[in-house]
């Protein structure tokens, strides 16, 4: 095991966080310290884009991955964390012996039959199937303790509150910045060769890849969007975040990532009321016009010998020029003739899709569970998100608030993500099992006279 000398960030990442986990020590903390963690881990790669040899650096930790400090850190918190959780719910486990545990026991019959179907599919010397169902399993664990530990909240301290959500705008600041310079500069580890000649520059920043940048960045603008109708005091800062997170969208190039997005968005709009329901909506196609616009019609006119605003438009024409492909794609699938006849389907894009469902290297989660635990397990895992979509439906039509809405859009995100990327690998299992702890709080809460949820016990309809 290799050991890169720039992972010391790491480490202090983790001594930062562990510092603010001690003084806090409840369910909320340790949740947001480990999604801080999650989004963090794979900052010190973003250290390499300073040096001269940024190109070599940055495909070295990428095809190799993190060193013995990194791994020993990400154990370290992941463990310190999951005590404490464990803790916690046991107490609350003590505290309502006689409260119904509907929701627990489903998780722990899906982790049993999860394991089940591992053995029953059981490849002998395949570390990479074993790396993937440990990292299932934990997720489901985390989901577990973290939803008992979290029964007894009521709400989030308005304090907490405030201070996450600063340095979550700032941190949503750093990697913006970051990766806008990946691109203007011409220094992403990821890029696409259009078959027109044109390469195609697209921002991982501190989040390891373009798709899992863009995956952290829709479920920041999802909070945003809810944080906007459950806490009015916050609604300017959230609308930056907004923003914020709408411009790493676009820098990552990741289109499925930003239509789905939208898909979740106008979903909420429609279930929600109020005036300012198509706010959330309507940020993320005008944040990135308008990045499109100054770039190709403002910037590259006034600086033509800048090669990097072009590389910015690239970016806004794929997503545009995306839903036509797309569709052109399957309807010649279907064998009958594309919306546009004159425009083909370029190799890259048959590429794209098809590599997410074909291949030993496929990207779809979904598929690559089927192939580490089989039906047995897949059908474990389909079962307990049906299970969640109709606790997220049933609480939806209980009371048609902000966070029945947004619990089941999250949910929703999460579960379409598996199609496009695989939730095994590390962070996302971790970003998909913290965000899903509240919306369980939230199902739960919503079956009983008096919900329990993480917020504000009066939920706007705005």
């Amino acid at each position: 095991m290799k050991f890169n000398v720039i992972e010391i960030i790491n480490v202090l990442i983790v001594i930062l966080l562990l510092n603010v986990i001690l003084r806090g020590r409840d369910v909320a903390t340790l949740l947001l310290a480990l999604f801080a963690y999650g989004t963090l881990h794979f900052s010190f790669a973003a250290i390499a884009l300073a040096t001269n040899e940024s190109a070599s650096l940055l495909v070295e930790l990428h095809t190799e991955g993190s060193g013995v400090l990194a791994k020993l850190s990400t154990l370290s918190l992941l463990g310190i964390v999951l005590a404490m959780l464990s803790v916690l719910a046991y107490d609350a486990w003590a505290q309502n012996r006689k409260k119904s545990r509907k929701v627990e026991l489903h998780i722990l019959l899906a982790m049993g039959i999860v394991f089940c179907g591992y053995l029953l599919n059981f490849r002998q010397g395949d570390w990479l199937q074993l790396k993937n169902v440990i990292s299932i399993e934990i997720m489901l664990i985390l989901m577990t303790v973290g939803f008992l530990g979290a029964t007894s909240i009521d709400r989030l301290n308005a304090v907490k509150v405030h201070a996450w959500v600063v340095v979550g705008l700032l941190i949503l600041c750093a990697t913006d910045c970051i990766a806008i310079y990946e691109v203007f500069a011409q220094q992403s580890w990821a890029g696409t060769l259009e078959s027109s000649g044109a390469m195609v520059y697209r921002a991982s920043s501190i989040l390891f890849n373009p798709n899992l940048f863009a995956f952290w960045a829709s479920l920041v603008y999802l909070a945003c969007a809810y944080g906007m109708h459950e806490w009015k005091e916050y609604r300017r800062v959230m609308l930056w975040g907004m923003v914020l997170a709408s411009v790493a969208i676009y820098f990552s190039g990741s289109r499925s990532a930003g239509y789905l997005l939208l898909g979740m968005l106008l979903i909420s709009a429609v279930l929600l009321k109020g005036r300012s329901r198509w706010l959330p909506l309507l940020i993320l196609p005008v944040t990135m016009l308008v990045i499109y616009a100054g770039a190709a019609w403002l910037a590259a006119p006034l600086f033509p010998g800048k090669g990097g605003w072009n590389d910015i438009t690239l970016l806004g024409e794929r997503f545009a020029a995306a839903p036509l492909y797309l569709a052109n794609y399957v309807l010649k699938l279907a064998g009958a003739t594309g919306i546009v006849s004159s425009i083909d389907v370029p190799p890259e894009v048959t590429v794209s899709i098809e590599g997410r469902f074909e291949g030993g290297s496929r990207d779809a989660g979904w598929l690559v569970l089927y192939q580490d635990v089989g039906w047995l397990g897949t059908a474990a895992m389909l079962w307990i998100s049906v299970k969640s979509l109709q606790w997220a439906v049933h609480a939806y039509f209980a009371e048609h608030s902000a966070a029945s809405v947004f619990a089941l859009t999250t949910l929703c995100c999460c579960l379409m993500t598996g199609f496009v990327m695989r939730f095994q690998i590390f962070p996302v299992w971790i970003f998909i099992g913290v965000t899903l702890i509240p919306c369980l709080m939230f199902w739960s809460g919503a079956a009983n006279p008096k919900p329990t949820t993480i917020g504000n016990d009066a939920r706007a309809n705005s």
